[in-house]
Parts: C-alpha cells; structure tokens; sequence
C-alpha cells in the first residue's frame, strides 16, 4: 500500500512538472493566420479572416518600440476640453483621416473594414492554437485585454497619421469615466481647464456625454446603429451594467442625472481600487498556451473589463455592441483610448498595482500591421510604457471617482497631487487609502 501511495505521488510531482515545462505564452505566427476559420461571437457566425494571400508571406518584422528622449511625447487629450480653433483643427483632421481610411481597398490590411475584421478575428475565435485542433483563441475575458487593445489602438493611430501625413495626430480619448467638473490646480493658466494642457494644466470638466463631433451624420466618423440615448446630448453615459450579475439593457432606464453620476462614480471606484485591487482582479485571468477560450465577461474578465467597458459597449449598442462589429463604429477608437488611460491611472494609484510577471502574459506575441501594411510581431513587455510607444495622456479629474465618500481634507489622501482636483472635495482619507493597500496583500 505504502508502495502504491508512493508511485501516485511521485506520478503526480512529475505531471506537476510537465505541467509547468510545456507552460507556454499564446502566440500568433504566420501558421495561426493561415489556419483562421470562421469565428462566434455568442450565437453569430463571423468570417473576418485575413485573405490568404501573399501579404501573409511578407516578412514579418519584430516591433520593439524606445523612447526617443530628444522628442516631445505626443498628448492624447480629453475631447470635451477641446474648443475654438483646435476642436475645429482636430474635427476636419480626425474626418479626413477617417474618410481616407474608408476609401482604402479592402485588400489592404490598413483599410477601415479591414481594421473591423482583425480585431474580429482575435476576439470570435477565428485563430487556432498552433497545434491544436479546437483550442480557439480569444483576446477578451483574460489577461490580454489591455495589452492587445493597446497595440491595436496604436497601430490604428499610426496609419492615421501615415494617411494624414501628420506623425503628430493623436486619437484623443472619451473621458468617460468623469461626471464632475474641478478647478484648475492653482499654478496653472486661467485657461488650462478649458484649452489644452501645454503648461500641463489638464481637463476638469465633464466628459460623460458621448464626444458631439461623433454625432455628426454625413461625416466619416458616424454611426448610425447606435442607439437613440447615444444621440442625447444631454444623457450620459451609464457605466452601471453588470453582465455577471444578471443586468439587462433595462439597467439604462429611467435615471436622472444625478443618479447616474453617482453611480457610475461607484463602478469606477469598485473597478480600479475597490475591487480591482491585485493583479489578478484587474487583468483577469491567466489565459496561455493549452488553455481553452473564456466565452464569457464573468468568467475570467478583469474588473474594468467587465464592468465599465461591457457597460459602455451595451449602452451606445448598434454596431459597437458586438465584438466582431465594434470597431466598426469609429467611436469605439476614443472609448478604447479611455480604457488604455485608466490601465495607467491604475498603476499611478499605488497600492503596490503591479502588472503581472508571468512569463506566459511578458511572451504573449501579436501579429498586427502597420501605417506602411507591414506585419509586426509584438510582444506584451514591450508595450508596457506608453512613453515607448511616444505618447501620453492629458491630466483629468479621476479623483472624481477614487472615493464615493467625503473628506473634509485633500492633504489627508495621500495620494498624488494630480487627484486632488474634485470640485467638491471629495478625496479618500490616509486610513482609507490605507485599507485599500492592505487588502491587496
């Protein structure tokens, strides 16, 4: 019997082990593009494969991005802070370079429809594990999101400015996530709050509704599918859905202003402190080699993944509603920006918000093409500092939401000097910030 027990335990060290040999990082090559198939989103067929043809032999360069110290970082802004002649400026670039876009055959991997079809392809299940016959792969509900959306957004700005030949044009982002409005820190021009933040003054006001130069028909960046509370200029965003919990596009009705600030101050706040707290809780999870598809947000998504950003995508709906469409709606570029953002500002809040060091997340490799229709492999340590990829974001009001509860002092917070900037001072106390710390242990 001893002799048994034994053979079982030294039989189930070794598979242990194997285990963590054969541990591997989800990979995209040449082979996983060849191999594509139709795809699913739910109960939907999608056939958004890349055509097999010789631009899939073309040599594929590795895109290992540094900051060049002697350029200034480009500055994605908050749209609803753009006024006068740079909201003019910005709206005839960001049309034209849209409308530039759309007029690229379908044969090329930088045209809009193409842009639709590869994120399509990442995130139905088109690609196939290397290897396997039916592990489908899948970018959303694990770790990858940030990483992958983060490279698509870039290389989708870069052909914009390929097209516009402007290598300064930046896809300026929805803030979305902010319903009240602060003053502009002291040492800032009286002006800083409502052009631009060249003296780094930032953006303090609003930004809830949906960007108005995206709702302007007849132009290159509308869609009409969305849903008629999108074209409500005075309705914001509701980032309250929660997919996990049985909510429904009802969710949305019949709440006032107020309400749906204060709650969607409580989403931001669980998602990004509350209970986006660890690395696992805000990446979602592991998801390599071997490892079979998540089909759905509850399963495995992180927290601003499942919440504020299923929110987001149900509330405007029509063609930004599924995954094999969204991109498909211009709008999806300055809400994908906002997500990108707040990947930062969770690392800015401190409370030791670490990325993960699996190797299998670091090794993960991407295929995309480039502003010149070039296919790239990217691996995710390489994207990790936006200042790498040349740019940064504007300064806004995320205190707005870092605590739900009054503080009867800003210099209690402890935290950086850029969140004490709510209009109605309202910060987190040392003690809760504290807590908040403490249970990422």
């Amino acid at each position: 019997m001893h002799m048994v027990r034994y053979q079982v335990l030294i039989c189930c060290i070794l598979v242990f082990r194997l285990a963590i040999v054969q541990s591997a990082p989800i990979t995209i090559t040449r082979k996983t593009f060849r191999n594509c198939q139709r795809g699913s989103w739910y109960d939907v067929t999608t056939e958004c494969c890349p055509p097999n043809s010789t631009e899939i032999d073309e040599p594929i360069l590795d895109f290992n991005p540094k900051r060049d110290p002697s350029k200034t970082l480009r500055r994605r802004k908050a749209l609803q802070c753009l006024v006068g002649k740079e909201l003019k400026t910005y709206t005839r670039k960001l049309r034209r370079g849209y409308a530039l876009m759309r007029a690229l055959p379908d044969s090329d991997p930088r045209s809009f429809k193409r842009q639709n079809d590869i994120h399509c392809a990442y995130g139905t299940g088109a690609f196939i594990q290397d290897g396997s016959t039916d592990l489908d792969i899948d970018i959303h509900f694990t770790w990858l999101f940030f990483p992958w959306h983060r490279l698509f957004l870039y290389f989708h700005e870069r052909i914009l400015q390929k097209l516009l030949e402007d290598p300064e044009f930046s896809l300026h982002f929805w803030n979305f996530d902010n319903g009240l409005s602060a003053d502009a820190p002291a040492n800032t021009s009286a002006n800083a709050s409502v052009t631009s933040d060249d003296d780094h003054g930032g953006c303090y006001k609003p930004g809830h509704f949906v960007p108005p130069i995206y709702n302007q028909p007849a132009t290159s960046v509308f869609e009409g599918s969305r849903s008629p509370r999108a074209f409500d200029a005075a309705r914001p965003v509701d980032l309250s859905l929660d997919t996990t919990a049985g909510d429904s596009d009802s969710t949305f009705a019949n709440k006032t202003l107020e309400e749906t600030v204060r709650r969607n101050r409580q989403v931001m706040h669980r998602s990004l402190i509350r209970a986006g707290n660890s690395t696992r809780s805000f990446f979602g999870t592991e998801y390599r080699a071997g490892v079979a598809r998540v089909l759905h947000a509850g399963l495995g998504s992180g927290t601003v993944e499942k919440w504020l950003h299923v929110s987001v995508h149900s509330y405007i709906g029509g063609k930004l509603f599924p995954t094999h469409t969204a991109p498909s709606d211009p709008l999806f570029y300055p809400f994908h920006a906002n997500v990108d953002r707040l990947w930062q500002v969770w690392h800015e809040l401190g409370c030791d918000h670490r990325d993960p060091s699996d190797p299998d997340w670091l090794g993960a490799e991407f295929l995309l093409w480039d502003e010149n229709a070039v296919l790239r492999r990217v691996q995710v340590r390489n994207i990790l500092r936006i200042e790498d990829l040349g740019y940064t974001y504007e300064q806004v009001n995320d205190a707005s939401w870092i605590s739900p509860q009054n503080s009867t002092s800003s210099e209690s917070s402890g935290l950086s000097p850029k969140f004490h900037l709510i209009h109605s001072s309202e910060f987190p106390t040392q003690k809760d910030r504290t807590l908040q710390c403490a249970s990422n242990t």
